[in-house]
């Protein structure tokens, strides 16, 4: 799976993030198809858990900066995200299918981006377009 602009929140700070996280996505697509070696892989996994650590505490941060209302639930399913890629990596060390993993990034990804994100940046749009359209100005 590759980045495609309809991904675009138009929150370029964020629209960044998840590029890398789709950059580092693909890296791991990348390894499961040419089938490396363990370490290769988990090299990239400690690379996207990393990542998206840091993203989602950005994304948790501004959401409470801008008192987004949804920002419990927000942060709720972030959680579960982390607790979902801790089992698929343990599950991954047991021998399981590392296209699993792949799919479930891809689809939490579309899932979570698409909907969730969405969210919150059209409430930055609506409560905070005088910011976004002074920032063109």
């Amino acid at each position: 799976m590759k980045w495609n602009n309809s991904f675009a929140l138009g929150i370029e700070v964020i629209d960044n993030q998840h590029k890398k996280i789709f950059e580092r996505l693909l890296a791991i697509e990348n390894a499961v198809a040419k089938r490396d070696p363990w370490h290769i892989l988990r090299f990239q996994l400690d690379e996207l858990g990393t990542y998206m650590k840091f993203h989602l505490a950005v994304e948790e941060a501004m959401l409470e900066v801008i008192r987004y209302p949804g920002r419990l639930q927000h942060a709720e399913s972030h959680a579960e995200i982390m607790k979902q890629i801790a089992e698929l990596e343990e599950a991954l060390k047991q021998n399981s299918k590392a296209e699993d993993l792949v799919r479930f990034f891809e689809n939490w990804f579309l899932k979570h981006v698409l909907a969730g994100d969405r969210e919150y940046a059209n409430y930055i749009k609506m409560e905070f377009a005088a910011l976004m359209e002074g920032r063109n100005a």
